[in-house]
């Protein structure tokens, strides 16, 4: 079988990229399948991921296809191009399933090519942390170009033959109106060797501060009352973003500088993983968060916001970790406190977290893809 995927670039670091770069070469070493993957403008920059040096790839080099740009009019401009560019290179290639990593030209384009094979969009999102996320946008104008663009996005869902979704929860309160799938993003092969011993008197958060999101905010203003009853206890958090400044800011103000780090970014997240021994997450809007299943594969039991969406499809409540409610910060700092005082129940919950990852290997989540794929050709 041979797959075309289509994504926006691969010149930047991201979740999606490396759930592509791990799906593919589950497909490549496990079914035998032919991929060829093709970006829209890589500007000849460097591929962040290590892919299969099976995967053939294209470049559509939009930003060569106009000498000089007008707004508005070279949108819809390269559209007609890039239908016509698609096609004559579909069929050259001739894929058996074209898949839509992401939105860009690609919803304009890929649905009306002139090559009949099954068309499948993936959304690595969720319709409500569409909205979520649309909230925290300022100014308004930009908000409301958010939620316009994501509404015509949504309309043109229903050009393909089938969505795939990331998690139940979307699929259920979605409303999408065209065939769905649910399959999650599958992680490698090769879990870590060692689990988190859950006795150093830490715990760990992860996330972008691109925005506030990800509700670092709260996680500070908790750690006040932790240190109360914890004064030991270390919150250690990861990312790096504009909001890193009022972070600190924050933590300044509480008086909290012996007690909550920010680290930024780190080429070394698996040490910071094993030394740790709770993961929290306050996010208030994501697809799947992959950052909760990379914590599960170290034997980190979580305390989880159950935002849309994500959290309650990886996490089994009271089995290998905790989702409370949406913004029920009582709760949340119940079931920290709960985790902190009982050893034994964090080392229970983290062998469960351990073992709750297998669903997320190559070997179940690329089943699931074959299946689909075998399905739609059938049709």
């Amino acid at each position: 079988m041979k797959i075309a995927y289509c994504i926006g670039s691969l010149k930047n670091k991201g979740g999606m990229e490396q759930v592509l770069a791990n799906k593919t070469d589950s497909f490549i070493n496990d079914f035998g399948y032919k991929i060829h993957i093709i970006t829209e403008d890589q500007r000849g920059l460097f591929v962040e991921y290590d892919f299969n040096k099976e995967i053939e790839f294209h470049d559509m080099a939009i930003s060569q296809l106009n000498s000089k740009t007008i707004k508005g009019v070279t949108f819809v401009k390269n559209i007609f191009n890039l239908r016509r560019l698609y096609t004559k290179l579909f069929n050259k290639i001739k894929p058996d399933i074209i898949v839509v990593c992401e939105r860009g030209y690609l919803d304009y384009v890929i649905p009306y090519t002139d090559y009949d094979v099954p068309k499948i969009r993936e959304f690595h999102f969720a319709k409500e942390a569409v909205n979520i996320h649309a909230s925290l946008m300022k100014p308004w104008l930009k908000k409301i170009k958010h939620l316009l663009t994501y509404r015509v996005i949504f309309r043109m869902f229903n050009k393909y033959d089938c969505l795939v979704l990331l998690t139940n929860r979307d699929k259920k309160n979605g409303g999408y109106k065209t065939n769905l799938e649910v399959i999650p993003n599958m992680i490698p092969s090769n879990l870590p060797k060692n689990s988190a011993g859950l006795t150093n008197e830490i715990v760990i958060s992860v996330g972008s501060m691109h925005d506030k999101r990800k509700g670092f905010d709260i996680q500070i203003k908790l750690w006040k009352e932790v240190v109360k009853k914890y004064p030991n206890w270390i919150l250690n958090i990861y990312g790096d973003g504009v909001e890193r400044k009022n972070l600190q800011i924050l933590i300044d103000s509480l008086d909290l500088n012996e007690n909550v780090f920010l680290h930024g970014n780190s080429n070394n997240m698996s040490k910071h993983y094993l030394d740790s021994s709770i993961f929290l997450f306050t996010s208030m809007a994501e697809g799947l968060p992959m950052v909760l299943i990379e914590a599960q594969s170290f034997g980190l039991p979580c305390v989880a916001y159950d935002c849309p969406t994500g959290p309650s499809d990886i996490i089994t409540n009271n089995k290998d970790g905790f989702v409370v409610n949406q913004s029920d910060i009582e709760i949340l700092k119940e079931k920290l406190f709960l985790l902190i005082e009982d050893k034994n129940l964090r080392l229970e919950m983290g062998n469960n977290a351990r073992k709750s990852v297998l669903k997320y290997l190559p070997v179940k989540v690329g089943e699931q893809w074959k299946v689909l794929f075998e399905k739609l050709i059938e049709k």
